[in-house]
Protein backbone atom coordinates (compact mmCIF):
# COMPACT_ATOMS: atom_id res chain seq x y z
CA UNK A 1 0.00 0.00 0.00
CA UNK A 2 1.38 3.46 -0.89
CA UNK A 3 3.00 5.57 1.82
CA UNK A 4 1.18 8.90 2.27
CA UNK A 5 2.08 12.17 4.01
CA UNK A 6 -0.42 14.98 4.71
CA UNK A 7 0.56 18.34 6.21
CA UNK A 8 -1.92 20.86 7.63
CA UNK A 9 -1.74 24.50 8.72
CA UNK A 10 -4.43 26.55 10.45
CA UNK A 11 -7.19 23.94 10.09
CA UNK A 12 -10.10 23.08 12.40
CA UNK A 13 -9.25 20.73 15.26
CA UNK A 14 -12.02 18.36 14.16
CA UNK A 15 -10.20 17.73 10.89
CA UNK A 16 -7.01 16.83 12.73
CA UNK A 17 -9.04 14.39 14.80
CA UNK A 18 -10.45 12.75 11.68
CA UNK A 19 -6.97 12.21 10.24
CA UNK A 20 -5.68 10.51 13.39
CA UNK A 21 -8.18 7.71 12.79
CA UNK A 22 -6.17 6.70 9.73
CA UNK A 23 -2.77 8.36 10.15
CA UNK A 24 -0.13 9.04 12.80
CA UNK A 25 0.75 12.63 13.67
CA UNK A 26 4.55 12.60 13.94
CA UNK A 27 4.89 16.33 14.58
CA UNK A 28 2.47 19.24 14.64
CA UNK A 29 0.42 19.18 11.44
CA UNK A 30 2.35 16.32 9.80
CA UNK A 31 0.52 13.01 9.34
CA UNK A 32 1.83 9.76 7.86
CA UNK A 33 0.05 6.55 6.96
CA UNK A 34 -0.13 3.47 4.75
CA UNK A 35 -3.43 2.75 2.99
CA UNK A 36 -4.85 2.05 -0.43
CA UNK A 37 -5.68 4.57 -3.13
CA UNK A 38 -9.42 4.60 -2.39
CA UNK A 39 -8.87 5.53 1.26
CA UNK A 40 -6.29 8.16 0.31
CA UNK A 41 -8.65 9.84 -2.18
CA UNK A 42 -11.52 9.92 0.32
CA UNK A 43 -9.27 11.33 3.06
CA UNK A 44 -7.92 14.02 0.74
CA UNK A 45 -11.46 14.96 -0.31
CA UNK A 46 -12.44 15.26 3.35
CA UNK A 47 -9.40 17.48 3.97
CA UNK A 48 -10.24 19.78 1.05
CA UNK A 49 -13.90 20.00 2.08
CA UNK A 50 -13.09 20.90 5.71
CA UNK A 51 -9.81 22.81 5.61
CA UNK A 52 -11.68 26.16 5.39
CA UNK A 53 -9.05 28.95 5.26
CA UNK A 54 -6.19 26.67 6.26
CA UNK A 55 -3.56 25.03 4.07
CA UNK A 56 -3.02 21.38 3.18
CA UNK A 57 -0.60 19.30 1.12
CA UNK A 58 -0.50 15.61 0.32
CA UNK A 59 2.35 13.52 -1.08
CA UNK A 60 2.32 9.81 -1.82
CA UNK A 61 4.15 7.03 -3.62
CA UNK A 62 3.34 6.93 -7.33
CA UNK A 63 4.52 5.14 -10.45
CA UNK A 64 6.27 7.89 -12.36
CA UNK A 65 9.86 8.91 -13.01
CA UNK A 66 10.26 10.43 -9.53
CA UNK A 67 8.38 7.74 -7.66
CA UNK A 68 5.96 10.14 -5.97
CA UNK A 69 3.11 12.57 -6.63
CA UNK A 70 1.67 15.46 -4.62
CA UNK A 71 -1.20 17.92 -4.46
CA UNK A 72 -1.84 21.17 -2.62
CA UNK A 73 -4.85 23.12 -1.35
CA UNK A 74 -4.91 26.83 -0.42
CA UNK A 75 -1.10 27.02 -0.35
CA UNK A 76 -0.48 29.39 -3.23
CA UNK A 77 1.68 26.71 -4.82
CA UNK A 78 0.32 24.23 -7.36
CA UNK A 79 1.28 21.00 -9.08
CA UNK A 80 2.12 21.15 -12.79
CA UNK A 81 3.01 18.25 -15.07
CA UNK A 82 6.17 18.58 -17.15
CA UNK A 83 6.39 15.55 -19.46
CA UNK A 84 5.25 13.27 -16.67
CA UNK A 85 7.38 14.86 -13.94
CA UNK A 86 5.44 16.65 -11.16
CA UNK A 87 6.83 20.14 -10.50
CA UNK A 88 5.86 22.88 -8.06
CA UNK A 89 4.58 26.09 -9.63
CA UNK A 90 5.35 29.10 -7.42
CA UNK A 91 3.65 32.28 -8.66
CA UNK A 92 5.81 35.39 -8.74
CA UNK A 93 3.83 37.80 -6.58
CA UNK A 94 6.73 40.13 -5.83
CA UNK A 95 7.20 41.61 -9.26
CA UNK A 96 8.01 45.32 -9.30
CA UNK A 97 5.25 46.79 -11.43
CA UNK A 98 7.39 49.83 -12.19
CA UNK A 99 10.08 47.79 -13.90
CA UNK A 100 9.22 46.53 -17.34
CA UNK A 101 11.70 44.13 -18.82
CA UNK A 102 11.11 42.76 -22.30
CA UNK A 103 12.26 39.22 -22.91
CA UNK A 104 12.55 37.31 -26.16
CA UNK A 105 14.39 37.40 -29.46
CA UNK A 106 15.59 40.53 -31.18
CA UNK A 107 13.97 41.47 -34.49
CA UNK A 108 17.06 40.24 -36.33
CA UNK A 109 16.90 36.88 -34.56
CA UNK A 110 13.20 36.58 -35.33
CA UNK A 111 13.93 37.22 -39.01
CA UNK A 112 16.69 34.59 -39.08
CA UNK A 113 14.47 32.03 -37.37
CA UNK A 114 11.60 32.74 -39.74
CA UNK A 115 13.86 32.11 -42.74
CA UNK A 116 15.31 28.95 -41.20
CA UNK A 117 11.93 27.44 -40.34
CA UNK A 118 10.46 28.41 -43.69
CA UNK A 119 13.30 26.69 -45.54
CA UNK A 120 13.00 23.40 -43.63
CA UNK A 121 9.86 21.43 -44.58
CA UNK A 122 7.71 20.29 -41.68
CA UNK A 123 7.53 16.55 -41.20
CA UNK A 124 4.14 15.05 -40.39
CA UNK A 125 2.27 11.77 -40.66
CA UNK A 126 0.60 12.67 -43.94
CA UNK A 127 4.00 12.41 -45.64
CA UNK A 128 4.33 8.78 -44.49
CA UNK A 129 2.74 5.65 -45.93
CA UNK A 130 1.14 3.32 -43.37
CA UNK A 131 -1.96 1.30 -42.50
CA UNK A 132 -4.12 1.60 -39.38
CA UNK A 133 -5.47 -1.86 -38.51
CA UNK A 134 -8.29 -3.00 -36.23
CA UNK A 135 -10.25 -6.23 -35.89
CA UNK A 136 -13.33 -7.44 -34.04
CA UNK A 137 -13.40 -10.92 -32.51
CA UNK A 138 -15.87 -13.16 -30.71
CA UNK A 139 -13.66 -13.21 -27.60
CA UNK A 140 -10.23 -12.38 -26.19
CA UNK A 141 -8.46 -15.75 -26.43
CA UNK A 142 -6.65 -16.00 -29.77
CA UNK A 143 -6.39 -19.78 -29.42
CA UNK A 144 -10.12 -20.33 -28.89
CA UNK A 145 -11.80 -17.29 -30.43
CA UNK A 146 -11.89 -16.04 -34.02
CA UNK A 147 -11.94 -12.85 -36.08
CA UNK A 148 -15.40 -11.66 -37.12
CA UNK A 149 -14.45 -8.38 -38.84
CA UNK A 150 -11.33 -6.75 -40.29
CA UNK A 151 -10.99 -3.01 -40.89
CA UNK A 152 -8.11 -0.80 -42.01
CA UNK A 153 -7.28 2.72 -43.16
CA UNK A 154 -4.35 3.06 -45.58
CA UNK A 155 -2.52 6.35 -46.04
CA UNK A 156 -0.34 6.67 -49.15
CA UNK A 157 1.05 10.14 -49.89
CA UNK A 158 -1.70 11.54 -47.69
CA UNK A 159 -4.47 9.83 -49.70
CA UNK A 160 -6.68 7.55 -47.58
CA UNK A 161 -8.32 4.31 -48.66
CA UNK A 162 -10.45 1.88 -46.65
CA UNK A 163 -10.75 -1.87 -46.12
CA UNK A 164 -13.66 -3.51 -44.29
CA UNK A 165 -14.95 -7.07 -44.40
CA UNK A 166 -17.12 -9.27 -42.21
CA UNK A 167 -16.01 -12.88 -41.72
CA UNK A 168 -18.32 -15.86 -42.16
CA UNK A 169 -19.08 -17.42 -38.79
CA UNK A 170 -20.03 -20.91 -37.69
CA UNK A 171 -22.31 -21.16 -34.70
CA UNK A 172 -23.96 -18.32 -32.78
CA UNK A 173 -22.21 -15.15 -31.62
CA UNK A 174 -22.13 -14.60 -27.84
CA UNK A 175 -24.78 -12.11 -26.71
CA UNK A 176 -22.22 -9.75 -25.14
CA UNK A 177 -20.34 -9.53 -28.46
CA UNK A 178 -23.58 -8.71 -30.31
CA UNK A 179 -24.35 -6.06 -27.68
CA UNK A 180 -20.83 -4.61 -27.84
CA UNK A 181 -20.36 -4.50 -31.62
CA UNK A 182 -23.85 -4.53 -33.08
CA UNK A 183 -22.67 -7.38 -35.32
CA UNK A 184 -25.15 -10.27 -35.41
CA UNK A 185 -24.81 -13.91 -36.39
CA UNK A 186 -27.18 -13.29 -39.32
CA UNK A 187 -24.96 -10.46 -40.60
CA UNK A 188 -21.91 -12.73 -40.59
CA UNK A 189 -23.70 -15.63 -42.27
CA UNK A 190 -25.28 -13.38 -44.90
CA UNK A 191 -22.51 -10.86 -45.62
CA UNK A 192 -19.39 -12.54 -44.24
CA UNK A 193 -16.64 -13.98 -46.44
CA UNK A 194 -14.43 -17.00 -45.82
CA UNK A 195 -11.55 -16.08 -43.50
CA UNK A 196 -8.92 -17.24 -46.03
CA UNK A 197 -10.38 -14.94 -48.70
CA UNK A 198 -10.60 -12.04 -46.23
CA UNK A 199 -6.97 -12.49 -45.19
CA UNK A 200 -5.68 -12.70 -48.77
CA UNK A 201 -7.49 -9.47 -49.66
CA UNK A 202 -6.27 -7.84 -46.46
CA UNK A 203 -2.63 -8.85 -47.04
CA UNK A 204 -2.83 -7.44 -50.58
CA UNK A 205 -4.30 -4.20 -49.22
CA UNK A 206 -1.58 -4.01 -46.57
CA UNK A 207 1.42 -4.72 -48.78
CA UNK A 208 4.71 -4.03 -47.01
CA UNK A 209 3.53 -0.84 -45.29
CA UNK A 210 4.00 -0.17 -41.59
CA UNK A 211 1.11 -1.20 -39.34
CA UNK A 212 -0.19 1.20 -36.68
CA UNK A 213 -2.81 0.30 -34.11
CA UNK A 214 -3.90 0.57 -30.50
CA UNK A 215 -2.79 -2.45 -28.47
CA UNK A 216 -1.84 -3.74 -31.91
CA UNK A 217 -0.28 -6.92 -30.53
CA UNK A 218 -3.80 -8.22 -29.85
CA UNK A 219 -4.81 -7.72 -33.49
CA UNK A 220 -1.58 -9.09 -34.98
CA UNK A 221 -1.67 -12.23 -32.84
CA UNK A 222 -5.22 -13.02 -33.96
CA UNK A 223 -4.38 -12.27 -37.61
CA UNK A 224 -1.19 -14.37 -37.64
CA UNK A 225 -2.93 -17.37 -36.07
CA UNK A 226 -5.69 -17.11 -38.67
CA UNK A 227 -3.07 -16.79 -41.43
CA UNK A 228 -1.29 -19.92 -40.23
CA UNK A 229 -4.55 -21.89 -40.08
CA UNK A 230 -5.27 -20.74 -43.66
CA UNK A 231 -1.84 -21.87 -44.87
CA UNK A 232 -0.64 -18.29 -45.40
CA UNK A 233 2.53 -16.54 -44.23
CA UNK A 234 2.48 -14.47 -41.06
CA UNK A 235 2.70 -10.69 -41.16
CA UNK A 236 6.24 -9.35 -40.86
CA UNK A 237 5.41 -5.67 -41.36
CA UNK A 238 6.95 -3.19 -38.97
CA UNK A 239 4.38 -2.19 -36.39
CA UNK A 240 3.81 0.68 -33.97
CA UNK A 241 1.58 0.44 -30.90
CA UNK A 242 0.00 3.79 -30.02
CA UNK A 243 -0.76 2.54 -26.51
CA UNK A 244 2.96 2.54 -25.67
CA UNK A 245 3.33 6.16 -26.75
CA UNK A 246 0.18 7.23 -24.90
CA UNK A 247 1.50 5.63 -21.70
CA UNK A 248 4.71 7.67 -22.03
CA UNK A 249 2.81 10.87 -22.78
CA UNK A 250 -0.11 10.57 -20.33
CA UNK A 251 1.28 9.09 -17.14
CA UNK A 252 -1.69 9.79 -14.91
CA UNK A 253 -4.66 8.37 -16.81
CA UNK A 254 -7.03 6.22 -14.80
CA UNK A 255 -6.47 3.43 -17.35
CA UNK A 256 -5.31 3.05 -20.93
CA UNK A 257 -8.41 1.58 -22.50
CA UNK A 258 -9.12 3.10 -25.92
CA UNK A 259 -12.37 4.53 -24.54
CA UNK A 260 -10.46 6.51 -21.89
CA UNK A 261 -7.71 7.61 -24.26
CA UNK A 262 -9.93 8.99 -27.05
CA UNK A 263 -11.71 11.19 -24.51
CA UNK A 264 -8.39 12.42 -23.12
CA UNK A 265 -7.17 13.41 -26.60
CA UNK A 266 -10.53 14.78 -27.72
CA UNK A 267 -10.98 12.49 -30.72
CA UNK A 268 -14.29 10.92 -29.68
CA UNK A 269 -16.66 10.06 -26.86
CA UNK A 270 -17.33 6.38 -27.50
CA UNK A 271 -15.48 3.52 -29.21
CA UNK A 272 -17.81 2.11 -31.93
CA UNK A 273 -16.36 -1.43 -31.66
CA UNK A 274 -16.61 -1.84 -35.42
CA UNK A 275 -13.32 -2.53 -37.15
CA UNK A 276 -13.34 0.23 -39.78
CA UNK A 277 -14.84 2.87 -37.51
CA UNK A 278 -12.32 2.01 -34.79
CA UNK A 279 -9.50 2.27 -37.35
CA UNK A 280 -10.71 5.75 -38.30
CA UNK A 281 -10.71 6.76 -34.65
CA UNK A 282 -7.21 5.35 -34.15
CA UNK A 283 -6.05 7.33 -37.20
CA UNK A 284 -7.32 10.54 -35.57
CA UNK A 285 -5.62 9.54 -32.33
CA UNK A 286 -2.30 8.96 -34.12
CA UNK A 287 -2.43 12.57 -35.31
CA UNK A 288 -2.79 13.75 -31.69
CA UNK A 289 -0.20 11.66 -29.83
CA UNK A 290 2.82 13.98 -29.92
CA UNK A 291 5.44 11.44 -28.88
CA UNK A 292 4.36 9.06 -31.63
CA UNK A 293 3.97 11.75 -34.27
CA UNK A 294 7.38 13.26 -33.54
CA UNK A 295 9.13 9.89 -33.64
CA UNK A 296 7.35 8.40 -36.64
CA UNK A 297 7.65 11.50 -38.80
CA UNK A 298 11.43 11.20 -38.52
CA UNK A 299 11.66 7.47 -39.31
Amino acid sequence: MPFTVITLKRVPQALRGDLTKWMQEITTGVYIGNFNTKVREKLWKRVRDNVKDGEATISFAYRNELGYQFDTHNTGFSNIDMDGIPLVFIPNVGTDEHKEVKYGFSNAAKFRNARRYASSPKKNLTSKDFVIVDIETDGLDNEKNVIIEVGAIKSVSGVLSEFQTLVNYEGTLPKHIVSLTGITTDMLKKDGSDIAVVLKDFVNFLGDLDIIGYNIGFDIDFINIALSKSGLENLNNKRYDLMRFVKNEKLFLENYKLQTVIKEYGVGDKVPHRALEDAKMIYKLAMKVNKFRDLYSQV
